[in-house]
């Protein structure tokens, strides 16, 4: 998490670079038009900015080499492989939150909620162990 905060903060933190990158993405029509600019935030929307960073990841790359920045990292496959699982599994992680919260829930709901999400960490972790990443949609962009 850490270097995507590094390289959002980058781009978001001078006014006149991030009016650039910003228009570069509304001239490619990206999906999103801008970056969050990262703070503490809860982890529950730490998901939310990785996935903001890695839907224009090419838009970010061609901006950092634009200014003459290190890409390195944003080219290495393991270590984008790693940030696509990451963000997949928050966003499972997400999803089991919001079924654990809200008015009228009972603990049997909770419980349920609970013991179905192991389950799917066990069918997750057996097609891992066979290299298979079905579930991790963002690991199969890589």
């Amino acid at each position: 998490m850490t270097p995507v905060v590094r390289i959002i903060n980058s781009i978001c933190s001078k006014a006149k670079q991030h009016r650039s990158f910003k228009v570069l993405l509304e001239e490619l029509s990206a999906e999103y038009r801008d970056l969050l600019l990262h703070t503490d935030i809860r982890w529950r929307s730490r998901g939310r900015i990785l996935l903001r960073f890695l839907s224009p990841l090419s838009e970010i790359k061609d901006f950092m080499k634009s200014r003459d920045e290190d890409t390195s990292m944003l080219e290495d496959t393991a270590w984008l492989l790693d940030l696509a699982f990451l963000t997949d599994i928050t966003g499972k992680l997400n999803n089991l939150n919001r079924a654990l919260q809200g008015k009228g829930k009972t603990v049997a709901d909770m419980i349920s909620a609970l013991n179905a999400f192991k389950a799917q960490m066990n069918i997750f972790s057996a097609h891992l162990q066979r290299k298979k990443v079905l579930h991790f949609p963002l690991c199969r962009w890589c």
